[in-house]
């Protein structure tokens, strides 16, 4: 019936939760369907234009079993493009709130890592592989039109940075969690993470290390 695969895609979105739970993974880019749906609009376009061209403009103002079945086949074509364009918007919502999730760590999101630490037990795509191209596009243009945004300020704030409570104070106590490597810090300061090696360094410098999982406080 027409309409079926549009309401599979946005039921399958829907259950996803991917505008309101960014630690979930997110689910791989539903091509195979979205060409389907997208012929089977294409198809009920031309059944429309072939069928106005074959009866002309008495038989549908008087037919009114051939009104009835176009405009079925009318709105059964805009449904489905209603419903590509909500999947798509409740992906876009998605791949922002992992942005921000990130603390804008583009590199860090889009690598192995990012959907490990979510879940190390998860089968689940990274994030990379579960985009399409036109989302890859969008997330990295959208990562250089907020480091564009926030470089005239940001040596007073960092809006990547969490917000969940207020910093009690500048500096903090973090333990490594997951080996990073070394680390240019804010000032040209060069730090070792190892696993289990504590710190106490400024809370700015290290926030963003905090955000994607490699530090905690201590």
């Amino acid at each position: 019936m027409y309409g079926d695969l549009a309401l599979q895609l946005v039921t399958a979105s829907h259950r996803s939760t991917l505008s309101t739970t960014p630690q979930l993974p997110l689910p791989k880019y539903a091509l195979p369907l979205i060409l389907s749906i997208c012929l089977e609009t294409r198809q009920l376009g031309a059944a429309i234009t072939a069928a106005a061209e074959t009866h002309g403009q008495v038989s549908l103002s008087q037919d009114r079993a051939l009104v009835c079945n176009l405009t079925v086949q009318h709105l059964a074509a805009r449904r489905n493009k209603r419903c590509l364009l909500a999947y798509l918007q409740n992906r876009v919502n998605g791949v922002r709130e992992r942005w921000w999730d990130a603390g804008g760590g583009l590199a860090y999101l889009l690598s192995p890592a990012a959907t490990a630490s979510v879940n190390p037990d998860s089968d689940a795509p990274d994030l990379r592989s579960a985009l399409s191209p036109q989302e890859l596009d969008f997330l990295r243009g959208y990562n250089n039109l907020m480091l564009d945004y926030k470089s005239d300020f940001l040596d007073a704030l960092d809006m990547t940075a969490g917000i969940d409570r207020p910093p009690g104070e500048l500096m903090v106590d973090v333990r490594v969690i997951k080996d990073a490597g070394e680390v240019v810090l804010e000032g040209g300061e060069r730090v070792e993470f190892r696993k289990g090696e504590r710190f106490r360094l400024a809370r700015g410098a290290v926030e963003r290390l905090i955000v994607q999982g490699f530090l905690e406080e201590v």
